[in-house]
Order: C-alpha cells, then sequence, then structure tokens
C-alpha cells in the first residue's frame, strides 16, 4: 500500500454509512472444541494477517479536499486490537450470544485501525473467537478469506477428542398463537395503516402490497391472493428500482434501537438439504432460502402480523472466489433485492417461488445494474447520498447472506474449530440480519436483530429448522421429479 492509499468509492460509501443503531460492522464468530492457546492465536495473527495487509495497520484520514485514505499507523501494535474475555458460568449459548449483542452496537474508534478481535474463554469446553471489522476494510467474502487464513487443515498433534456438551444446542418451543377478537384485529390493522403511509414515499410498491394484505386480513382470506411476478428479469430489476418491492409492513417495521439480539440454530446436514433440492430440481441456496420465508411466516402467525410478502438485501460477488489466491481487499459485490412469499403455507410450492424468483435474479443483470448504482451513489454528496441509501436500504428488513464455507474440518492453534458463522451489518432502519453459513457438511443459521423490533427472536432460527422438516416430510410423500 506504500504508506497510504485512497478509499475507494465503495469503500468510502461503507465508512460513512454507520448509524446509531446501525453499524457498518462484520461481526464473525467461530469456536473451538477444546481451548485456544492464546499466545499461539497471536502470532498466527501477526504472521498471516497483521504482516501481510497494510489495511489492517491503517487508520482512515481525510485530506484538505475532504478525500478519503488508508494511512499506515506507525504507533500501531496488534495487541491493542485483542480483548480477552471469560464467560459468565454457565458458559453457554446464551452467555456467548449476549456477548455479541453487545458488541454489535459499539462503534470501532475511528482513530485506531478499524477491527477488533474478542478472545473469549469459558464457552462450553473450548474457546470462541469474535472478529469485527468495518465493511470499509473488505465485504463479507474477503472478511471470510481474511479469517479462512489463520486456519490449518489439519492439528499439529493429534486432537483430544471431547464427547458434545449436553445442552449446546439452542432450544427452542413455541406456543400456539391465541386467538384475536374482531375488534383487537381491527386496532391492529389501524396501527399497521399508519406505517404503511409512512411507506408510501420510499417504497410505493411495498406500501401497496401492504394495502392489499391488510384488506385480505379484514376480509379473513390472508394468504389467498399470491403474488408472483412472471416478467423477466431485467423488467423485474427495472420494477424494483422505480416502483419498490413488495415489503409488506408489518410486525417488526419500525424504528431500530440501540438494543439488538444474536442467536443462532441447531445444524443441518448439508448431504440432507442437498438431496431435498434434487428431489425439486432446485438448488440448495433455494432450498434454505425458501425454509427462511417459511420461519418468517411462522414467526409473523405466532404475532398475530399481516405480511405476504418480505425483500431481504443479498450480497452478490462480482469477482471470483478463491482462498488459494491473494486477497484483494475492499469492497466488490452488489446488493439485489430478493422478494420471500410468506404468505404460502404448503412449502413445496413455497420453494418453487423461490426457485423461480432467484432465477430471474441470476438470469438478469441485476447485480450488474445494482453495482453501478452503489458506485454513484458514492460519489454524492454525502447528505444526498445518505438520504439515497436510506431509501433504498429501507425496501428491505434486512440482509441475507449464504455463504459457502470449507467442507473439511479446520483447526487453529491445534484445536478443532467446531462452527464458524458471521452477521453482515445493516443499516438505516433495517431489522434481522440473517447468514447461513455451511462448513464441515453441516449448515448454520445466525441471526442478528433488533430486540426492540423483534422480540421471540429465537423463533427465527427455531422456526428455520422445523421448516426444513416440514419439507422433507413433503418431499417424502411427493413422487420425485
Amino acid at each position: 500500500m506504500d504508506g497510504r492509499q485512497r478509499l475507494s468509492g465503495q469503500d468510502a460509501l461503507w465508512l460513512e454509512m454507520d448509524r446509531p443503531g446501525n453499524l457498518m460492522v462484520v461481526d464473525s464468530l467461530f469456536w473451538t472444541e477444546g481451548p485456544i492457546d492464546w499466545d499461539r492465536f497471536r502470532d498466527l495473527m501477526r504472521e498471516r494477517f497483521w504482516d501481510r495487509y497494510a489495511v489492517v495497520r491503517s487508520v482512515v484520514v481525510r485530506d484538505e479536499s475532504g478525500a478519503l485514505w488508508w494511512e499506515e499507523a506507525p504507533d500501531a501494535d496488534i495487541d491493542d486490537r485483542f480483548e480477552h474475555v471469560v464467560l459468565p458460568a454457565p458458559g453457554g449459548d446464551a452467555e456467548l450470544q449476549q456477548l455479541i449483542s453487545e458488541q454489535r452496537v459499539l462503534p470501532l474508534d475511528r482513530g485506531e485501525p478499524l477491527w477488533r478481535a474478542l478472545l473469549v474463554d469459558g464457552f462450553h469446553d473450548g474457546s470462541a473467537v469474535i472478529f469485527r471489522g468495518h465493511h470499509s476494510i473488505a465485504d463479507g467474502i474477503r472478511m471470510v478469506q481474511l479469517v479462512l487464513r489463520i486456519f490449518d487443515t489439519s492439528p499439529d498433534g493429534p486432537a483430544r477428542r471431547r464427547k458434545p456438551k449436553a445442552g449446546a444446542e439452542v432450544a427452542v418451543t413455541r406456543s400456539a398463537p391465541e386467538e384475536t377478537t374482531l375488534t383487537e384485529r381491527a386496532m391492529s390493522a389501524a396501527a399497521t395503516s399508519l406505517q404503511v403511509a409512512r411507506s408510501a414515499v420510499t417504497n410505493p410498491v411495498g406500501a401497496a402490497h401492504s394495502a392489499l394484505a391488510l384488506s385480505e386480513s379484514l376480509l379473513g382470506r390472508i394468504g389467498a391472493m399470491p403474488l408472483v411476478s412472471a416478467l423477466p428479469g431485467d423488467v423485474d430489476t427495472a420494477r424494483k428500482l422505480v416502483f419498490g418491492t413488495r415489503n409488506d409492513t408489518t410486525a417488526w417495521t419500525g424504528t431500530v434501537g440501540d438494543r439488538k439480539a444474536i442467536s443462532w440454530s441447531a445444524p443441518l446436514m448439508l448431504t440432507d438439504v442437498k438431496n431435498v433440492a434434487h428431489a425439486h430440481g432446485a438448488t440448495a441456496n433455494d432450498v434454505l432460502v425458501s425454509c427462511v420465508a417459511q420461519s418468517l411466516r411462522a414467526y409473523l402467525a405466532a404475532h398475530q402480523a399481516v405480511c405476504n410478502s418480505v425483500t431481504w438485501d443479498v450480497p452478490v460477488n462480482l469477482k471470483p472466489f478463491d482462498p488459494s489466491l491473494p486477497v484483494e481487499l475492499g469492497n466488490g459485490f452488489a446488493l439485489v433485492q430478493l422478494e420471500l412469499p410468506t404468505n404460502i403455507e404448503d412449502p413445496v410450492r413455497a420453494l418453487d417461488v423461490v426457485r423461480r424468483r432467484m432465477t430471474r435474479i441470476k438470469n438478469g443483470h441485476e447485480a450488474v445494474v445494482d453495482f453501478g448504482i452503489q458506485a454513484a451513489i458514492g460519489r454524492m454528496s454525502t447528505v444526498l447520498y445518505r438520504a439515497t441509501i436510506d431509501l433504498l436500504a429501507n425496501r428491505a428488513i434486512g440482509v441475507l447472506t449464504n455463504v459457502p464455507g470449507p467442507q473439511v474440518p479446520l483447526y487453529v492453534g491445534g484445536q478443532k474449530v467446531e462452527a464458524m458463522m458471521g452477521w453482515a451489518p445493516l443499516t438505516a432502519d433495517q431489522v434481522m440480519s440473517l447468514t447461513i453459513y455451511s462448513y464441515d457438511g453441516k449448515v448454520f443459521v445466525g441471526l442478528a436483530a433488533d430486540a426492540g423490533l423483534v422480540p421471540d427472536h429465537q423463533q427465527i432460527v427455531g422456526g428455520f429448522s422445523e421448516a426444513f422438516a416440514r419439507l422433507v416430510e413433503h418431499t417424502e410423500r411427493t413422487p420425485r421429479r
């Protein structure tokens, strides 16, 4: 980097998008089977991370013209980037999730390199590492590459075998929704209509779709009219950009606060997901995303909420991902908008809708168009591009990512890595970041949500596993194609 390097328009864009309730920080997590030797871990980080990438030793400075630059800090010390934490008893999932929730709202100091790592002891029988890096350093896929560089494909010595600790999985119970009276339903509709009116300016299609869903609710016909666009991908892209998305105003619509919640699911076996995908002529990603839609549908039903469609921002990497190549940091991705149906009860039918919508996006040019729009926004004045980003971001409830991690076991400092996951940053009033992460033949789902707008957030990740079980059940009853 030769001491100083100007931030690209994309990197500068993400740097300026921090909000008090939503920070532009990628939060990553992995945990190990046994306790990590932290001295050994620090040596690995210094050799494979700190010494290799000048940007992680740099701070952001602004010149007289207002341009932003990465500038190496001569007094930067990697040891200052680490914080050692011991989880309170009993040191289970709940304690680690609480720690991540608290970190999620802590901004990174702009006077220091824009990353930190929490070294966590006392998590079950092993350790955990929470890595927090600002989006301006790199996008999510390159953050994954950075983290992968500290891992090895085999331990230096014989790995110590341990039995899984009882109760390691998150147990979720869901009570049946209570019956509501017509008066209660009407009061809920009135409150929702105010949100619909407010969203009409930023997302006219979403407001119209919400109004339709609201009318259906009052008529007792929720879910009776699935709106699945048959337009080609590029026409659908134009419709999203000009008129907005089918993103209904519902239970989680509102202004985000400074309390966050973290949860993750029990793992699914990737082979099981692929078998279901093959049976329906779909991809594994189609199956997993359709389970997200079904989980959100169940969550909304449990909260007596009205919603036909939910829109997510989905990152699409525009550069090839190859962990064996030298990493070029920075941001090289676009955000496309995926509308998930939450009004379809049949999981097979929901999968078919998701598959067709994903295919339209793949066959169109939405990713390239959106990347160009992001670049144009990055050249606007600060006030204008913040307003533009807020307008576009609020057309989605959050960010949905699917990260295909390594399918072999990895080790760090001799300890086997048991699981990996992460959470993309959010902006404006987006309320959820949901990541599907596959590693070592297993699929994990991690959720970061606004605690005030998404109460009972554990129901969403618990509902994901339940949705997959329902899809398997329906698949076994349906003849193969």
